[in-house]
């Protein structure tokens, strides 16, 4: 495992940054996504198009699983530039049989909009949700966060916010994350072909890496990622953790040997996959199993 990312030569730096090659097909595994969210659109109650700001991007699918339930938020990867909410409802079905609701969050993709547009569209997308979900049977006093890959990003700086910048939610709006197969530090990204629709220099790059906030002390954290994903993927995901650990944060972290970047997150859709039971102990204030 390399330690020091910029001593990487450029060729290997792509390699490694490029999620999309690291799986044999990555027509599959969307196709995948869209099928398991397909199952839950069909399978469950859902509430459609809440709009949670004023442009058509800003928009959640809400999966209620009964009243005064907690809310798992969901924010999608596709390294800021692909997906939304048609293949990302895949965990809906499994977390309502578990007493958990979802919220399936939409945003607008690079390069139509830069960075600190899509994380404050999620900063939003999670105050709304706080001051409206009642309405829809969720409990504001249970919200927790929940993303891949760059959906991880996004969802830790969420966790990150001061929310004194916006009336009537509070400090601890999220109890918890789940973070999964992340990017916490944009400055190697930067360097590498994502930043061809990112565009960050380094000040953004900073503003928006995860591994430079400083998070609540009382939340808490499970970060997870797959073996089978590249080393600097996993660096990332480690490098984030410790951090975390050694800021008195109360984080788990637990690596699944035989997923990819891509199938890891749909073991929530699994109640059976330890990367489920994980996230419904932390929902529920469990030890991890």
């Amino acid at each position: 495992m390399r330690d020091d990312w910029t001593n990487l030569e450029q060729e290997e730096l792509e390699r490694q940054y490029d999620a999309r090659a690291s799986v044999p097909d990555f027509d599959a595994e969307i196709a995948r996504y869209r099928e398991l969210s397909a199952e839950c659109l069909a399978d469950c109650a859902v509430i459609r198009d809440l709009a949670y700001g004023p442009s058509e991007d800003e928009r959640i699918d809400y999966f209620p699983a009964g009243s005064g339930r907690p809310v798992l938020v969901f924010l999608h990867g596709g390294y800021w530039r692909l997906l939304g909410r048609t293949e990302s409802a895949f965990m809906a079905k499994a977390l309502a049989g578990r007493g958990i609701s979802t919220a399936v969050v939409e945003y607008s993709l690079a390069p139509k909009v830069n960075l600190d547009v899509i994380v404050a569209q999620c900063r939003r997308a999670v105050a709304w949700i706080h001051g409206n979900i009642a309405r829809h049977g969720g409990d504001p006093k249970r919200l927790f966060v929940c993303g891949s890959s760059a959906g991880a990003q996004l969802a830790a700086m969420a966790l990150a916010t001061d929310w004194s910048a916006f009336p009537g939610v509070p400090g601890d709006v999220l109890k918890g994350g789940v973070l999964a197969s992340g990017l916490y530090d944009l400055e190697p990204v930067r360097h590498c072909k994502p930043n061809e629709w990112l565009r960050l220099d380094a000040a953004a790059a900073r503003r928006n890496s995860p591994l430079h906030m400083t998070f609540p002390e009382e939340v808490r954290l499970l970060v997870t990622w797959g073996g089978k994903e590249t080393d600097e993927f996993k660096r990332q995901s480690r490098d984030f953790a410790r951090r975390l650990h050694d800021a008195g944060r109360t984080v788990t972290c637990l690596e699944v040997e035989d997923r990819n970047h891509f199938d890891v997150v749909t073991d929530l859709a699994d109640p059976g996959r330890r990367l489920h039971q994980a996230a419904e102990s932390l929902i529920d204030g469990r030890p991890a199993p």
